[in-house]
């Protein structure tokens, strides 16, 4: 028989004040209080993903019908593997592996396996925060850097529609005018060869913010087999963005939890602004109806709650090990069914709330440029850098509305990155127990890693390593680990250890009747829902490429690299536990128990 117990923990007082003085748990630290928490993971799971990709989904697939599916599948799948994290990472009270590694020899690999791809995910998505920093720093100015097409970088295709009309009203529509590079051109051959006339390949143009994220800001590469140089700009605001992030964690989760406070509310303050004044702007409600008009002939459509689904485990950061690190600091008895329902509602209302903010804006922008609303609609990095920008320069004081947008990118960004920079540092620390002494040092250390690791994405062809590192790791890896997670802890450890645990930590058990409904919903709603997506991911998987751009088969294999990298350490793990530590059966489990001083998991 085999013991394993986590750290002892202090004694504390009984009643309000042990929720907000002191710590259980001296070695590991707690949070000050419930809402610290609570904002966390807030924070966490509220990222860019609800402001520039929920909208988009929602109006590509339905409209208000998408939020049918969006809110069963948030009832059915998202919040079960909230809730089950939250659970394993309060009760344990450690981070992914050795939380997995104390339940079962089956889960060690899990942990690692997390840890791994969030790592990776975390690396190559502070490039998108970085360019959200920079984007601020450039809108600090009289008049912003994109709003013409006379500028050197810019190609004779540069197409400005407030230039163009003013080009063709003063000269009468004379078809020996046209607008190009930032100027009126008068000789008709030199137009057909630069192909700027709108009447001969409009498909030709692009817009001036487009050019400037590319030929200026980024100096785009032709393709990922020419990285070209490291362009300054950007590599400062990583290095920035990485200091935020080390100067925030260093000082462990108290501090964190303070800074939150601001990157959490910010946003939401951005938000309303914004939709304040995009629904005042002319052409704003027909952004609105694109967003909102019900299409209910695409709830028969597989593909519209494929979305769903896969757009609600995202949006939660569930399958990450995010949570369970962040809900591993958390005093004993909290309540994670309160914090389930806040989170997780919290997190879809801010999604729908953003995209009538984001519509409206849009409509407006439509209405300007004389085109309709699908024109201009976009999503992911074309909203932020391209649609957004564009909408910005139609607006009086312009830099002040682009400052405000991107400080809300920034910090919607900044906070879900903490997590998963925590979550690595706390892996470390949990794993070799004796580095929390030098808990700074390590911190450092982690964030000057990954530093080094995003410099390559802020390289001439940075953005083609960050799109094709974003199809291999960003969605299929949590798939795969939200599925093993259910039907390993449901069935290899337990669903009636589980209910032990909620009722020890909580002092509420489910009903019989409850307990069965629940019981039918972890052991094969959820699973079964995951299932069906995480299949259809990788069945529908295909050599990527991007905008007509195809990527060669190195850098396909490369993105398989780094695939197999995620998801090798779960049975490396596994079999590592069983033949070598154990030497037992991979269905073993550790009985765990928890009083308010020590876990205790025994090897049955």
């Amino acid at each position: 028989m085999t013991v394993t117990e986590s750290p002892p923990q202090a004694d504390v007082e009984e009643g309000a004040a042990a929720l907000y003085e002191g710590d259980e748990n001296p070695a590991r630290g707690n949070w000050s209080g419930r809402l610290d928490f609570m904002m966390s993971t807030l924070g966490y799971a509220v990222g860019l993903g609800n402001v520039w990709r929920f909208p988009y989904l929602c109006y590509q697939n339905g409209g208000g019908a998408f939020l049918v599916p969006y809110f069963i599948i948030l009832l059915l799948l998202g919040m079960p593997c909230f809730l089950l994290e939250l659970v394993v990472g309060q009760f344990s009270a450690m981070s992914p592996i050795v939380g997995y590694r104390n339940y079962a020899p089956a889960l060690k690999g899990m942990g690692f396996a997390m840890v791994v791809a969030n790592a990776i995910s975390t690396c190559n998505f502070t490039i998108v925060i970085a360019w959200c920093l920079y984007y601020m720093y450039l809108s600090m100015t009289a008049e912003l850097p994109w709003q013409h097409c006379n500028n050197d970088f810019n190609t004779p295709a540069c197409f400005n529609r407030v230039e163009y009309d003013r080009c063709r009203t003063e000269n009468g529509n004379s078809s020996w005018w046209v607008y190009g590079h930032g100027q009126c051109i008068t000789n008709r051959s030199l137009a057909d060869q630069l192909l700027v006339n709108e009447t001969i390949r409009p498909e030709q143009r692009v817009s001036a913010p487009e050019e400037y994220l590319e030929r200026e800001v980024l100096k785009l590469s032709s393709g990922i087999g020419h990285l070209g140089d490291i362009q300054l700009g950007p590599a400062i605001a990583v290095l920035c963005t990485w200091l935020v992030v080390c100067a925030t964690l260093s000082k462990g989760i108290k501090s964190s939890g303070k800074v939150v406070y601001f990157t959490v509310i910010f946003p939401y303050v951005v938000l309303v602004v914004l939709f304040a004044r995009g629904i005042t702007l002319p052409g704003a409600m027909d952004g609105v109806r694109y967003y909102m008009s019900p299409d209910f002939s695409r709830l028969g459509d597989v593909r519209t709650w494929e979305l769903a689904a896969s757009q609600t485990l995202f949006s939660l950061s569930a399958g990450s090990g995010g949570l369970i690190t962040l809900a591993s600091y958390n005093r004993f008895n909290n309540n994670v069914f309160r914090d389930t329902l806040v989170v997780c509602i919290g997190n879809s209302i801010t999604s729908v709330f953003a995209g009538f903010a984001i519509f409206s804006s849009l409509g407006f922008l439509a209405h300007e440029l004389g085109v309709p609303v699908s024109e201009v609609v976009t999503s992911g990095s074309g909203l932020a850098f391209v649609a957004y920008p564009e909408l910005v320069t139609h607006l009086p004081v312009s830099p002040l509305w682009a400052c405000l947008f991107f400080l809300m990118c920034f910090t919607l960004g900044i906070d879900s990155h903490f997590g998963g920079v925590e979550n690595v540092i706390s892996s470390i620390l949990d794993v070799f127990p004796r580095l929390r002494a030098r808990k700074t040092w390590v911190v450092v250390a982690v964030c000057g890693v990954l530093f080094c690791g995003s410099l390559v994405n802020t390289t001439q062809g940075g953005r083609h390593v960050v799109d094709l590192l974003d199809y291999y790791i960003a969605g299929r890896p949590v798939l795969l680990f939200c599925f093993l997670e259910l039907i390993l802890l449901y069935y290899v450890y337990g669903f009636e250890r589980l209910l032990e645990h909620l009722e020890t930590m909580t002092g509420y058990r489910p009903g019989p009747r409850l307990a069965a409904h629940i019981s039918v919903l972890y052991g094969t709603v959820a699973p079964l829902l995951v299932g069906v997506i995480m299949v259809t991911s990788w069945t529908s998987f295909r050599p990527y490429e991007s905008g007509g751009y195809v990527y060669p088969l190195w850098a396909n294999v490369v993105g398989c690299s780094f695939l197999a990298l995620c998801i090798l350490p779960l049975p490396i793990g596994a079999v590592y536990n069983v033949a070598v530590e154990q030497k037992g059966s991979l269905l073993n489990v550790r009985e765990c128990s928890r009083d308010k001083r020590r876990a205790v998991c025994v090897l049955m």
